[in-house]
């Protein structure tokens, strides 16, 4: 556990935690944007291998915008077939 600069513990993630973050982020803005349940994001990005491809391009995305990371994931998925 380590202090921010205004003497509040924070948890200090590992890389496969902050991942997951990740990717709970984008779960819950998909289905924010798009109306769904977050059980149906969630298997859509399974189903899809979304997921996997959040996983690999962790590192470039998630220093990118909100919209941003929304919009290649529809790229992603309409590149695929899919709809929502």
């Amino acid at each position: 556990m380590i202090n921010n600069k205004e003497g509040i513990a924070m948890v200090e993630f590992n890389n496969e935690e902050q991942i997951i973050e990740f990717i709970a982020f984008c779960i819950e803005n998909f289905k924010v944007k798009h109306g769904m349940k977050g059980k149906a994001v969630a298997n859509l990005f399974y189903e899809s291998k979304a997921l996997e491809f959040l996983k690999d391009a962790y590192e470039m995305l998630h220093t990118q915008s909100k919209d941003y990371i929304i919009e290649e994931i529809e790229v992603y998925l309409k590149n695929r077939g899919y709809k929502f």
